[in-house]
């Protein structure tokens, strides 16, 4: 009977899931009164004492019901929440407040996520996987990013942040009624499968790490899907900082025929352009027009207006996509786009 208590709190301790100790102290005095009432005969009541060392050592009780939601926010919810200066102060001033840094308590809280957890929502999951069922890397990546997606889940509710998604409307003409599409960088045509409206700014870090994704698709759905990029800068206030976005809208305007590949230099240069008003050299010559100060002013107005209307819509994060009703925020990759344009399908 003390043998498999001993070892019944020792995996406990280790295993950290159901209990918190405050020190292994408590185990060191639990072992010497074992070691006592074992030469010990007039004591009997061996169990009870254990038990009594091991209830008021625990800083937390035996037992904590911990936050299952119903259904998890998605990876765009999460990456929403998070982009909120104000959501995430509360964040740091939650996980400082238990002695934590953030990623200290987000990695905590990911020890206290079982295999249980994660079957909660796995029928309804893993149908994202579809023929990749058997495919037990993609299995794994499934089953790390639900663990992710309930971490974020019991510390939002933790801290008192209710996730908030913006709804998926399957009616196209509901946002592209809102928005002026005529002069901006566009490919397709409007009654393509998948409409795809992307705001971004060439300075944005997720947005360059997305690009090359959505280029992809563009190109593998080239016949099915309406692309449309709005401007989203990250500093409105400085018209400085709108320099890739202006020279970007002047491209668009003059090539046309090779604006991806105009995008793709932007990105690569974007940083550049903000630091010095001198062209980016050995570009061609309709980029080197495009990079001029005279012209930057013409297309200024265009970015401002853009900026202007996606606040209204209530983009307040980049990159931002809109896929056939439904608002994702967030970098994506391959994966990611897969899986989106699967989801968002047109009849």
């Amino acid at each position: 009977m003390r043998e498999r208590i001993l070892i019944f709190i020792q995996e406990t301790h280790q295993n950290g899931n159901n209990f918190r100790f405050q020190s292994k102290k408590t185990i060191l005095i639990i072992q010497k009164y074992l070691r006592l009432f074992a030469t010990d005969r007039r004591i009997s009541n061996v169990p009870l004492v254990i038990l009594f060392f091991f209830i008021f050592s625990c800083s937390e009780p035996i037992s904590e019901n911990r936050y299952q939601p119903e259904s998890l926010p998605s990876e765009e919810s999460i990456k929403e929440t998070l982009s909120s200066e104000i959501y995430m102060n509360r964040l740091n001033e939650k996980a400082k407040n238990l002695g934590f840094t953030l990623q200290e308590w987000k990695e905590t809280e990911k020890k206290l996520v079982s295999e249980l957890d994660i079957n909660h929502y796995w029928s309804s999951e893993k149908k994202q996987l579809r023929s990749s069922l058997h495919d037990t890397d993609a299995v794994d990546r499934l089953r790390e990013m639900i663990r992710i997606r309930i971490v974020w889940s019991r510390i939002f509710q933790k801290s008192n942040i209710s996730i908030k998604q913006k709804p998926f409307d399957q009616s196209k003409p509901s946002l592209l009624s809102k928005i002026n599409s005529k002069s901006s960088p566009q490919f397709g045509q409007p009654n393509s499968k998948w409409v795809i409206i992307e705001w971004s700014d060439y300075l944005c870090g997720f947005c360059k790490e997305t690009f090359p994704h959505t280029k992809n698709i563009l190109s593998k759905y080239k016949n099915q899907i309406w692309y449309i990029h709005k401007d989203f800068p990250l500093d409105g206030e400085s018209n400085q900082s709108l320099a890739p976005l202006i020279v970007s809208r002047c491209l668009w305007d003059r090539d046309p025929a090779h604006f991806s590949d105009h995008m793709q230099k932007l990105y690569v240069h974007a940083k550049t352009m903000i630091k010095s008003e001198d062209p980016i050299p050995n570009q061609s010559s309709v980029w080197s027009e495009c990079d001029s100060q005279s012209v930057r002013k013409k297309y200024l107005d265009l970015v401002k207006k853009d900026w202007e209307e996606a606040k209204k819509l209530g983009v307040t994060a980049i990159p931002t996509f809109w896929v056939n009703g439904r608002w994702i925020v967030g970098a994506l990759n391959a994966e990611s786009w897969e899986r989106v344009l699967k989801d968002t399908r047109s009849p």
